[in-house]
């Protein structure tokens, strides 16, 4: 069994916080300490850093995402600093400025500690050969139409035009098996993934094997990580024929080759880097697949160059678990409705994102606490659902002694493993829509005017 008692051990009766769930995980003296250390100071005031934190970790998991309900929520169970000249609750400005007073380095920080807690709690079963395994993949999402964030993220090119809201482009880096988000990188929607992932590369461990899109699969990506040890397994890339790559090598067993990429002048003189090599060999592997009734051809490549401890067989089933990272994108842009933010600033968008990507590492944390003590693989539990179990015990937490707590913490775990998803190999969803939708016309022109015209 997990020794649930040993992460149970901060001192405070009443954790002043919604989300006493994940009081241990993320304790406010952890915050205020790392703010110390980054140099933020900060006067008495009724949203203290820790308190401003938690804030934005509930308002990623509440349903209900309005700064009103989560202020509500805060002087509820106590997590507001009493002021004897402020004996109301704060106002939605003063949240906003308190957010934005946070460091961005203390949310970058507080991620990679979650990252690692993570890590060290999985244990190296995760890793494959004693290397661990990282995905990397990127996505977008909109917020509110405000000339700050037009400026900062820009409008994404449709084929009707400029995008009705502003649009931004992130790209995660995602340890496989743990879950965790390692890394993230975000930015304007006309900066490329493949930029974004070029500015992750220092978190990437040497010796480690990552798993990309046929997207990520230039010469230069390939060649750069393999310098420092990297294994890489992907799809060919678009513009390389794989009938041409295997003329110029030779066979090395059944639907496998030794083939050779060469580095075209003009991308030589666009990288400018001396340390290209002009040709780097790679292992090209032919998967067939049947997709119903037609059966399909995947040409994967890989540095991964021992033969013995990485067969043919094992690389197409590492790169099928690249899918792991689009469901963790859709738990974060569904289940936590990353999907359209709400902030109006730039900086508001950048803290959101990150306390959103903190929130799913903390729900991670619990979700491999339920699993270890049930003995169950944490990628079968419901993200869902650890979700909503998070938000329900933590009023009891909140509420129990320090001699309860334990006992009330191992029945939340108990909970969050009673919810695993069923296994459905093979299982695809068309992406169309049943059910019918109400059917308005776009607005094209500003409120004030639709208004104008609605009432002229």
């Amino acid at each position: 069994m997990f020794p649930i008692g040993r992460l149970l051990h901060t001192p405070e009766a009443v954790p002043a916080a919604p989300l006493a769930a994940l009081q241990d995980l993320l304790s406010d003296a952890e915050i205020e300490a790392l703010c110390r250390q980054l140099g933020h100071r900060w006067r008495r005031r009724r949203l203290p850093p820790a308190a401003t934190v938690r804030s934005l970790l509930y308002r990623s998991l509440s349903p209900d995402r309005s700064i009103r309900a989560v202020l509500a929520d805060l002087a509820a169970a106590g997590a507001l600093v009493p002021d004897p000249l402020e004996p109301d609750a704060p106002s939605d400005a003063a949240w906003c400025q308190a957010r934005d007073r946070l460091p961005q380095r203390l949310w970058d920080e507080l991620l990679r500690r979650s990252a690692q807690r993570l890590d060290r709690l999985a244990g190296p079963d995760h890793r494959l050969r004693g290397r661990p395994l990282y995905i990397a993949d990127g996505s977008t999402f909109s917020m509110p139409d405000t000339p700050d964030l037009v400026a900062a993220f820009g409008y994404a090119p449709t084929k009707h035009g400029p995008s009705r809201f502003p649009v931004a482009r992130l790209t995660l880096l995602v340890h496989a098996g743990v879950q965790a988000v390692a890394a993230y990188a975000l930015g304007d929607y006309r900066e490329a993934e493949d930029a974004q992932f070029h500015r992750l590369w220092d978190r990437l461990p040497d010796g480690c094997i990552c798993l990309l899109d046929r997207h990520f699969a230039s010469f230069y990506n390939l060649a750069k990580l393999a310098q420092r040890g990297i294994g890489v397994i992907t799809r060919l890339h678009q513009r390389r024929n794989a009938q041409r790559l295997i003329r110029q090598g030779r066979r090395l067993g059944p639907d496998e080759w030794l083939v050779p990429l060469d580095l075209a002048p003009q991308l030589r003189r666009r990288y400018d880097d001396p340390s290209l090599p002009q040709r780097l060999w790679v292992r090209l592997i032919r998967v067939t697949f049947l997709r119903g009734h037609r059966r399909h051809t995947l040409w994967l490549v890989t540095t991964l160059m021992d033969r013995r401890r990485f067969p043919a067989a094992l690389i197409a089933d590492l790169y099928r678990r690249r899918w792991e990272i689009e469901t963790r994108l859709a738990d974060l842009k569904t289940t936590l409705a990353m999907n359209v933010l709400r902030s109006r600033t730039a900086a508001g968008i950048r803290g959101e994102v990150v306390a959103t990507l903190l929130a799913a590492n903390l729900l991670w944390t619990v979700m491999h606490q339920a699993a270890r003590a049930a003995g169950l693989p944490a990628d079968r539990l419901s993200f869902v659902g650890a979700a909503r179990t998070v938000l329900a015990f933590s009023a009891a937490l909140r509420t129990a002694s320090p001699a309860r707590r334990p006992a009330v913490y191992a029945a939340m775990l108990r909970h969050v493993a009673r919810r695993p998803n069923r296994r459905r190999p093979g299982r695809v969803e068309p992406r169309l829509l049943k059910r019918e939708p109400v059917r308005f016309a776009y607005l094209r022109i500003s409120r004030a005017k639709a208004r104008q015209q609605c009432l002229s």
